[in-house]
């Protein structure tokens, strides 16, 4: 081998090395703006979860009603799926409670305790919602002992629109992301892919398969999308770390599972992305024509 050809394979060895390396850390940016964007989405699902399971509903029973039908229905409301939880506030506890917030006893004036009984019942998430609420209402209006349902509806329907609207933007980020992030790979793997597009076109006069040809080129670049993935989690949990010493407290919000959860989801969306941008890149080359070829 002559002088000139080693130093000619060394400079196409120091290229593609480069390009692979430009290729892997464009990759691992994207990801790392992937791993923040599947946390801000857990964190307003958690917070979404949080703020609807705090809607509740109050059953406001009779002055009549009887003991064993309190407990009938405190025993049918613990059992329904969707209550959170339910607590039972009777006439003299609510009675000291109002005192305490007034500062006097309302019967001292009345004669009597005017505040009935009342269950404070917390929904699920699920169930948070007017539609349902609506329903619930109809259904324990017909029980025994119930005066009446009622509900911050105002609040309820405040709620659940702002949580429809966080929902809306996060899918759209996530969305134009992923879109961002197809075309920068995609752009990033052609441009690897560039250097050898005369031996690609070379195996197809000869007759190779486009799956033959494409296989090599996917199996690295789902290697490189496999350590982008280990690189973007690391940046990431090291971001963490360090957002934590300027903001004490982010590292509780980013727990062990959340973690596991971003690194599961990042290696998959890095070996996926990487898999169907080459797959995509190499087609464009293997559609060109004689005269494209040359001319690219």
């Amino acid at each position: 081998m002559s002088d000139t050809t080693r130093v000619h394979k060394e400079k196409r060895g120091e290229s593609a090395f480069g390009s692979r390396l430009t290729a892997t850390i464009s990759i691992t940016l994207v990801l790392l703006l992937f791993a923040i964007m599947i946390t801000m989405g857990l964190f307003a699902h958690d917070l979404s979860k949080k703020t609807r399971e705090s809607i509740h509903i109050t059953v406001v029973l009779n002055d009549a009603v009887k003991p064993q039908d309190v407990q009938k229905l405190q025993k049918q409301l613990e059992k329904a799926s969707w209550a959170k939880a339910v607590n039972y506030i009777d006439k003299e506890s609510a009675l000291n409670e109002l005192t305490k917030e007034l500062g006097y006893s309302p019967s001292e004036l009345l004669g009597y305790n005017p505040l009935p009984a009342t269950f404070e019942v917390n929904l699920t998430p699920e169930a948070a919602n007017m539609t349902k609420i609506k329903e619930l209402e109809k259904e324990l209006t017909a029980y025994k002992g119930v005066k009446e349902v009622t509900y911050q509806e105002n609040l309820i329907e405040v709620v659940n629109k702002n949580i429809l609207s966080i929902t809306k933007v996060l899918l759209l980020v996530a969305a134009l992301l992923t879109l961002i992030s197809f075309v920068l790979i995609r752009n990033t793997v052609r441009l690897i892919i560039y250097a050898k597009r005369h031996q690609i076109h070379t195996m197809c006069l000869v007759g190779a398969k486009y799956s033959y040809i494409r296989r090599p080129f996917v199996n690295r670049n789902v290697v490189s999308g496999f350590v982008s993935g280990l690189l973007a989690t690391g940046l990431y949990y090291l971001s963490v770390m360090g957002l934590d010493k300027v903001f004490p407290g982010i590292s509780d919000l980013v727990d062990l599972q959340t973690i596991v959860l971003v690194f599961v989801i990042i290696e998959a969306l890095g070996i996926t992305i990487s898999a169907v941008s080459t797959v995509s890149a190499v087609n464009h080359f293997l559609r060109m024509s004689d005269d494209e070829m040359y001319r690219v």
